[in-house]
């Protein structure tokens, strides 16, 4: 560290020296000397500006508890914890009641890195993990595969794609004048927009967030354009092979794309994720996603229209919906993505989606949400689904919500109602599910920090 103690006996020695200077001494000596001490002292005022931290600069405010600032960096420590009582009943007779998490915000704990380099340009990176805030363990924990053997007892295989401590986002980028580059696990373009969707921001109770949304994909390079006359460009491609998961050949090429537009209280805009089929498989058959929406906010509360038409839906298990060829978290039970052996490649669907809220005050707003699922096969795992509830802001950084949704499956389909995080008390009987009428209650709360 630079030191100051020398720098004012250097200044009074250089102010007696040109006072003892003979009257004969040439004006031009004066002068330069002058200067010199004149550029010596502005150096000493930068020096000292420079030791100042930033939070005492003139105007600036001072950082959030949560986050660290040493010059032109900046650390924050975030996340949120989400919890609810929920009551379902199913069709069947069957009911639950249980302690969830995740219905709004899917309870998680991560970091924010920010480096300011000027002239626009800025480094950041984001890791960010999922929790069960019931029990704390976390949201995707190495899981195993049971199998009984013929002594009696229990193997337990483990899982190619349990343990991570970031599951949901672990990613480094550039901010520049031109647009915004990252690389890494990241969150698909799709999942990140839920606030464009519904007044939920697709999450428990809507039809178009139980259909299944892919989330989140590794070595995944993204751009992101800035905007400009109202439009925004984001491109992202999943580099094959690069999966920390992969166990055979190449994880699966996964691109996406999207452009919103923004005009005053209207947007609307297409989002679209295409995952490629593993070589040679018996089904050479892209999973798609596409997403048209449009959002309106007249004044007193929003309006939104939503239309999903995608092929990544099909069986779990006893379930004739829920599972998904394209894994909604990036990774699956083989170690790829779209394995090309789900014959559900070939069922298409179309979703449309109508919602609206209105805000009672700066604090409450209600609203509701109806949605269709139309299966085009000869399947016709049809499902009507529709959610009304509440979300008031108490505290900054505490909301509570409680919500009302229906899940009316026809005589075909089997989906279950789904929010932020699966839910971790559900029916998983197929006679409470495929076919049947399921509804529900839920009052939360979610804790941000």
């Amino acid at each position: 560290m630079r030191r100051f103690h020398g720098i004012p006996v250097m200044l009074v020695a250089a102010g007696l020296f040109s006072a003892a200077l003979p009257a004969r001494a040439q004006a031009s000596d004066l002068d330069e000397l002058k200067a010199q001490v004149q550029k010596l002292g502005a150096e000493v005022k930068e020096l000292k500006d420079q030791q100042k931290p930033a939070a005492a600069q003139p105007g600036a405010p001072a950082p959030a508890w949560n986050t660290l600032v040493v010059g032109n960096a900046s650390l924050t420590f975030y996340g949120d914890i989400d919890i609810y009582a929920n009551h379902m009943t199913s069709s069947s007779g069957k009911t639950i009641n249980a302690l969830e998490d995740g219905s709004f915000l899917r309870s998680r704990w991560g970091f924010r890195g920010i480096k300011d380099y000027g002239d626009g340009y800025k480094a950041k990176f984001c890791a960010e993990g999922g929790i069960n805030a019931l029990n704390g363990q976390g949201a995707d924990m190495a899981g195993g595969q049971a199998t009984t053997l013929a002594s009696g007892a229990t193997s337990v295989t483990p899982t190619v794609y349990g343990g991570r401590i970031f599951d949901r986002q672990f990613w480094a980028g550039m901010a520049t004048p031109i647009g915004e580059f990252r690389i890494g696990r990241q969150n698909t373009t799709i999942f990140f927009n839920g606030g464009l969707i519904d007044f939920g921001e697709r999450t428990l109770g809507s039809p178009i967030n139980y259909f299944g949304v892919p989330s989140r994909v590794d070595a995944d390079v993204a751009y992101f354009s800035p905007r400009m006359a109202g439009f925004l460009v984001e491109l992202h491609y999943a580099i094959p092979g690069a999966s920390a998961t992969s166990t055979s050949y190449n994880s699966q090429r996964v691109y996406q794309y999207a452009l919103d537009y923004q005009k005053g209280d209207f947007d609307a805009g297409y989002m679209a994720i295409v995952g490629d089929p593993m070589p040679g498989a018996q089904y050479q058959t892209a999973v798609v996603y596409d997403n048209l929406y449009a959002r309106y906010d007249y004044g007193h509360g929003r309006v939104w229209a939503a239309f999903v038409h995608s092929n990544n839906n099909g069986t779990s298990g006893v379930f004739a919906n829920g599972g998904s060829p394209l894994s909604n978290v990036g990774v699956n039970a083989s170690g790829t993505l779209n394995t090309g052996t789900n014959a559900a490649v070939n069922e298409y669907f179309n979703i449309l989606q109508l919602s609206a809220d209105y805000r009672i005050t700066k604090k409450l707003r209600v609203g509701a949400i109806w949605g269709q699922i139309h299966d085009t096969s000869s399947l016709k795992k049809n499902n009507t689904g529709w959610d009304a509830g509440f979300y008031y802001q108490w505290l900054k950084d505490t909301l509570i919500y409680g919500l009302f949704d229906v899940v009316n499956n026809s005589a075909n389909a089997g989906f279950r109602q789904a929010g932020s995080a699966a839910l971790p008390t559900n029916f998983a009987a197929a006679s409470d599910v495929n076919g049947k009428k399921i509804t529900g209650v839920q009052l939360g709360f979610v804790q941000r920090f």
